[in-house]
C-alpha cells in the first residue's frame, strides 16, 4: 500500500514481489556495445502534488560513436546516444513534473575530467520527438535542451578547478559537472495533436543526446605540423647555396628528404581509415615540396654541366653579330632566383587553402559560432 499524501517525499524501495505490479515502459537503446545493470533495486519516487510517480534504475552503458575522420586532426565529432520508448509512453530527458523541475537544469550531468584528453566537450544537445514505423510519422520535436560547455571550461581553468584540493568547492562542482543549459525555444515543433498521435499503435517516442566534441590540436601542431613545416623551410635554403658546390647542395637536399620521410612515418600511430584525411594531405604536400626542391637542383646542375660547351658556342654566335643568348650557368642561376620566390609563395597559398578548407568547422565550434 503506497501513501500518496503530501508527507510522502522520500524514495521508497519496492520489494521484489511487488515490482511486477507496477507498469514500466520498455526502453530500447540504439548502438550499444555493452550494458551493465546494477544489482540495486529500482527506486520508486512519488510526487504528492500531481500523484505522479517515477521509477529510477541505474545502468552503465558503453555506446559506439561512428567518427568521420576526413578532417583529422582538425575534426569535430558528433556522437549520439538514442533511445526509443514504446507502448504509449512519452520519452523526456528528466522527470518533468510540477513538483520539481527547473528548465535550466541540464538533462545530462557530465564529469569533464572523465572526457578523453584528445577532445574538448563543446555542447550537449538533448531532444525528444515523435517517431513512427510508417511514413505518416510526424517526427516533430516536443522537448529540447542544449548545454554549452565552452565558457565553463576556460572559467574552470582560470579558477584552477583541475587541482584536487579545489574539486569539492561549489564553483568547481558546477564547472566540472554542469554546462550553461537552456530548454525549449523555436526548436519545439509539436502541437497537441502531434502528441496525441504519439500514443497510437504505429507511433512511439524517441530521444537523442548528441555530444559535440572538438579535437585539441596542440599536440598535433607540436608533433606534426611544426616539424614538417620546418623541414620544408629548411629545403628552401638550398636555393641560396652556390650550385657549383655539389656536395653541400646534394647533402642538404638529401637530408631534408630523409627527414621528411621519417616524419611521415608518424601516420602509423594515427587512426587507420580507408579514405584520405587532412593529415595525409598535409604530409603529402610537404613531402612533395621537399622532393621538388631536390629535382630543382637536378635541373640546375644539368645546366651547370653544359656551361662549358655553351660558352664556346655563344662566342661563335657573337662573332657573327647575332644577339647574345643566356648561358646555361645564367639559366641555372635564374632557376634558383625563381625558386627562392615561388616555392615559399606556392607553399603559403597551399597553407591558406588547406587551413581555410579544414579549419572552418573547427573554428566555428570552438568559438561558439555553431
Amino acid at each position: 500500500m503506497l501513501n500518496l499524501s503530501e508527507k510522502c517525499r522520500k524514495p521508497i524501495n519496492i520489494l521484489a514481489p511487488h515490482r511486477g505490479i507496477l507498469y514500466m515502459h520498455p526502453v530500447y537503446i540504439d548502438g550499444l556495445s555493452r550494458i551493465t545493470i546494477k544489482k540495486d533495486p529500482p527506486v520508486f519516487v512519488v510526487f504528492p502534488i500531481t500523484h505522479d510517480y517515477a521509477i529510477y534504475s541505474r545502468y552503465t552503458l558503453t555506446s559506439k560513436c561512428h567518427m568521420a575522420l576526413g578532417a583529422y586532426p582538425l575534426d569535430v565529432q558528433n556522437c549520439a546516444l538514442g533511445m526509443n520508448l514504446f507502448k504509449g509512453g512519452r520519452l523526456v530527458w528528466g522527470p518533468k513534473t510540477e513538483w520539481f523541475w527547473d528548465e535550466n537544469k541540464p538533462p545530462v550531468v557530465v564529469k569533464s575530467s572523465g572526457i578523453n584528453a584528445q577532445f574538448q566537450l563543446i555542447k550537449i544537445h538533448a531532444f525528444s520527438y515523435v517517431n513512427s514505423h510508417t511514413e505518416r510519422g510526424k517526427n516533430c520535436v516536443y522537448a529540447v535542451s542544449t548545454c554549452d560547455f565552452r565558457a565553463l571550461e576556460d572559467e574552470c581553468l582560470l579558477h584552477d578547478c583541475v587541482s584536487a584540493d579545489r574539486l569539492g568547492t561549489a564553483h568547481c562542482e558546477k564547472c566540472n559537472f554542469y554546462g550553461n543549459c537552456t530548454s525549449g525555444g523555436a526548436d519545439i515543433t509539436c502541437d497537441a495533436e502531434d502528441l496525441k498521435q504519439a500514443t497510437g499503435l504505429s507511433c512511439f517516442t524517441s530521444g537523442q543526446i548528441r555530444f559535440a566534441l572538438v579535437r585539441r590540436i596542440n599536440f598535433h601542431f607540436i608533433q606534426t605540423y611544426a616539424p614538417t613545416l620546418t623541414t620544408v623551410a629548411m629545403s628552401w635554403t638550398s636555393f641560396w647555396v652556390n650550385p657549383e658546390v655539389v656536395p653541400a647542395r646534394v647533402s642538404l637536399n638529401v637530408v631534408t628528404v630523409l627527414t621528411m620521410l621519417t616524419q611521415t612515418r608518424k601516420v602509423e600511430y594515427f587512426p587507420e581509415v580507408s579514405y584520405v584525411r587532412a593529415i595525409d594531405v598535409w604530409l603529402f604536400a610537404c613531402q612533395w615540396f621537399v622532393f621538388v626542391s631536390l629535382i630543382e637542383y637536378g635541373v640546375v646542375h644539368y645546366y651547370i654541366r653544359r656551361d662549358s660547351k655553351a660558352v664556346d658556342k655563344s662566342n661563335e654566335t657573337e662573332g657573327r653579330g647575332c644577339c647574345k643568348t643566356l648561358t646555361p650557368k645564367e639559366k641555372a642561376l635564374r632557376h634558383d632566383y625563381a625558386a627562392r620566390v615561388w616555392f615559399p609563395v606556392c607553399f603559403v597559398l597551399f597553407m591558406i587553402g588547406y587551413f581555410g578548407y579544414y579549419v572552418i568547422d573547427w573554428v566555428k565550434y570552438s568559438t561558439g559560432a555553431i
